[in-house]
């Protein structure tokens, strides 16, 4: 039987994964055999009452967030210690997944990283560099650069201007 989701464990991200999972005990197993690979002070962290009270109490009222706000942040908390979302991508993570704008988005991801993880912020970081080391190293590929019009007309139609010389590109 699955567990129900309740107001006091929407913020939970140990019940909510088990909400999410409901029957499929494949998933479950995988997620008991990744919380088991853990280190025990990990979790120790996963099982205390320590993450939800704080998605709670530090985030999800003062920022007022919903319900489904709530579930994809404490979501977003557990696949971080998981080690199956980058820490350095919980901005992008809060932005795409809780819907929120980018100043909450960063707001809860300074709140996640500088007080909720303190007591484990050396570990995931630790083991952020061993499963993300290769991304973190390698540059971002970036956009090549729009193509601009290198010539136009001022009103009269006489006047050619290189934009290339203007902006030495």
């Amino acid at each position: 039987m699955p567990i129900s989701l309740t107001e006091a464990n929407i913020y939970d991200p140990y019940d909510v994964y088990l909400f999410i999972i409901g029957n499929d005990r494949s998933r479950y197993a995988r997620l008991t055999d990744k919380i088991n690979s853990l280190s025990e002070n990990l979790q120790d962290f996963i099982f205390n009452t320590v993450p939800g009270d704080f998605i709670k109490d530090r985030i999800s009222i003062p920022l007022n967030l919903n319900q489904n706000q709530s579930i994809e942040i404490a979501k977003i908390v557990l696949d971080i210690i998981l080690t199956d979302v980058y820490l350095g991508d919980i901005v992008s993570q809060n932005q795409q997944r809780v819907y929120i704008d980018e100043q909450k988005a960063k707001t809860t991801a300074g709140l996640i990283v500088a007080e909720l993880f303190t007591p484990i912020l050396e570990e995931l970081k630790k083991k952020h560099v061993e499963k993300f080391g290769k991304m973190m190293t390698q540059p971002q590929k970036q956009s090549p650069l729009p193509q601009i019009q290198t010539q136009t007309q001022s009103q009269n139609g006489d006047e050619t201007i290189d934009l290339r010389k203007e902006f030495k590109i």
